[in-house]
């Protein structure tokens, strides 16, 4: 073969391979960009689903401007964690889920934004407290929601012990039936003496939710469905009667919270579809996605019932109430539990409401000893 015809073959055969190198970079460009599009539709319809779903949450604005935040508090602390009010109401649907009604269970959680540590603390709610609507008279503290929806209930709280909440999540009973019911039910330990307050309360519950169920006639760890579960959370007539009662409603939400942490992605599905309808909430949709990123790591903590020395009264105006003993010391002992917060000083305006419940009641301080508790 000549060097012309050698020369010539070359270069086809350099054109062939570039045209190959041409054809494979222009497919890997075109794979790429199919799976590029690929991927922002996968997150589009993602993106869609939860916003789909969060839309089925009842929102709830809240005069952020009007929470009673206390002057003086260092909010320094608090910053590092997230502190939302929970809210349970006896209610049917989710039209009541405003005032009117008065707050069956009242939780404030804690959640340390570093180490995704939650504490929650039940603020038992025949709690003798400074309702914050302009009156200045105290009353108990469940009465709030009644009166003024979770906007007085969150001020009452703040103004009282010296928080800076801004969030609410508002949940009726027929929510938190669903949700056991979606988990496979929680087990819990029934005492012999709960038996027959149980099977009164599930009695109640069926006709509050519409949803039946058979009653109760063993004791011991058993696993009890959403009606079930739901009933005995709201026994009171037995033992100590809030206190004990708030107790057990930590026990279950705390068995909810594990249970749901190792379940799958269907049954969370369910419960998503079947609890968001019956809440409400001020948080933002951003605020609920985040929370709801971070779920598989939270860690549940201790959890407590406030205040931790009380003095229970029968006041001739407004019945049976648990006093703090005293508030201040109690607001101390509050902040080191739930923000590590050794020796808080409350504000001055903590300390005259403590002064206005000590004058109207003539209880006196008392030693302040916590017992948390981990249902896990």
């Amino acid at each position: 073969m000549s060097n012309k015809n050698k020369s010539e073959s070359k270069s086809n055969k350099g054109k062939n391979t570039n045209k190959k190198k041409g054809s494979n970079l222009k497919w890997v460009l075109a794979l790429f960009a199919e799976l590029i599009i690929l991927g922002l539709m996968i997150v589009g319809y993602v993106l869609f689903y939860v916003d789909s779903k969060i839309a089925k949450i009842n929102k709830v604005e809240i005069d952020e401007s009007d929470l009673a935040i206390n002057d003086e508090l260092d909010t320094s602390i608090q910053e590092k964690y997230k502190t939302i009010a929970l809210f349970g109401i006896d209610s049917r649907d989710v039209s009541n889920l405003g005032q009117g009604t008065r707050s069956d269970s009242i939780m404030i959680a804690s959640i340390n934004n570093e180490t995704k540590e939650v504490k929650i603390v039940s603020v038992y709610r025949d709690t003798l407290l400074e309702i914050e609507n302009d009156s200045g008279l105290t009353a108990k503290v469940n009465a709030a929601y009644s009166y003024g929806g979770p906007q007085l209930a969150i001020k009452t709280l703040n103004a009282n012990l010296d928080l800076q909440i801004t969030d609410f999540v508002t949940v009726n009973f027929l929510g938190l039936t669903k949700a056991i019911d979606d988990l496979g039910g929680i087990t819990v330990h029934v005492e012999e003496n709960e038996l027959p307050v149980l099977n009164l309360a599930i009695s109640e519950q069926i006709a509050v939710t519409g949803i039946y169920s058979d009653g109760v006639f063993a004791t011991g760890d058993l696993l009890l469905n959403g009606t079930q579960a739901t009933a005995y959370a709201r026994i009171r007539s037995t033992d100590q009667g809030d206190i004990t009662r708030t107790e057990r409603q930590r026990d279950v939400l705390t068995k909810m919270f594990v249970k749901a942490k190792s379940s799958d992605l269907a049954t969370i599905d369910s419960i998503i579809d079947d609890v968001f309808p019956e809440i409400a909430t001020s948080l933002t949709e951003d605020e609920i996605k985040a929370l709801a990123k971070a779920v598989f790591e939270y860690q549940l903590g201790d959890t407590v019932g406030f205040p931790f020395a009380y003095t229970p009264i029968t006041h001739e105006t407004k019945g049976s109430v648990l006093v703090p003993a005293d508030l201040s010391a109690n607001v101390t002992a509050l902040h080191e539990f739930l923000y590590n917060e050794t020796g808080y000083v409350p504000t001055s305006r903590v300390q005259s409401i403590s002064s206005t419940i000590k004058n109207e009641t003539g209880i006196e301080a008392r030693e302040i000893i916590i017992n948390p508790q981990s249902f896990e």
